[in-house]
């Protein structure tokens, strides 16, 4: 007699159980790894842009103004989640104006909130290095980057009184982060 060989019905349910209970516990630990990854390289791009901004003021003796942006070739009236861009402001404006160009910009995030109370719509690199937003006196802020997980997992780029860009758990004055 002729043996077959094969898995039983048992064997086979017993196996999809222990597969599914796996993928089961794996599932929040990729979630987790997924937001993590979306949070630190769009806060990666955004501080790159500020430093890049930065360091071509000061070496260009020009101004360079960094806004949120749609559409990667205009500032506009949208939040930083969208996007920004860097470019070199001769007549400081805020608008990319014909002979300025722009010079870095990086694409919006879905689920991520990127806000900043001090520079809402763009902040301009003097070419000392040092920040000024709409009203001149405005030269520190934070942008609090946030995702669905709320606060505990929010982080703060802090750009200092010399222009410096930082990453942060906390706002600069020690405080903890507050998302939308």
């Amino acid at each position: 007699m002729d043996r077959q060989n094969g898995f039983t019905l048992m064997e086979l349910l017993t196996t999809l159980a222990v597969a599914a209970l796996l993928a089961s516990m794996a599932v929040p630990s990729f979630t987790t790894l997924s937001l993590n990854s979306k949070r630190v390289s769009s806060t990666n791009e955004l501080v790159s842009a500020m430093h890049y901004a930065r360091s071509s003021a000061v070496l260009r003796n020009a101004r360079f103004t960094v806004c949120p942006t749609s559409n990667g070739t205009a500032c506009e009236a949208v939040g930083w989640n969208e996007g920004w861009l860097a470019f070199a402001d001769l007549n400081s404006n805020q608008v990319v104006d014909a002979g300025e160009t722009v010079s870095r910009s990086g694409l919006g995030v879905q689920g991520l909130s990127i806000v900043s109370a001090e520079f809402p719509n763009f902040f301009i690199y003097r070419s000392n290095g040092r920040v000024m937003a709409a009203v001149a006196t405005t030269n520190s802020g934070n942008f609090t980057i946030c995702d669905r997980r709320g606060s505990e997992h929010a982080r703060v780029v802090i750009i200092d009184t010399s222009g410096r860009p930082r990453l942060s758990k906390t706002m600069s004055d020690g405080s903890v982060p507050v998302c939308p």
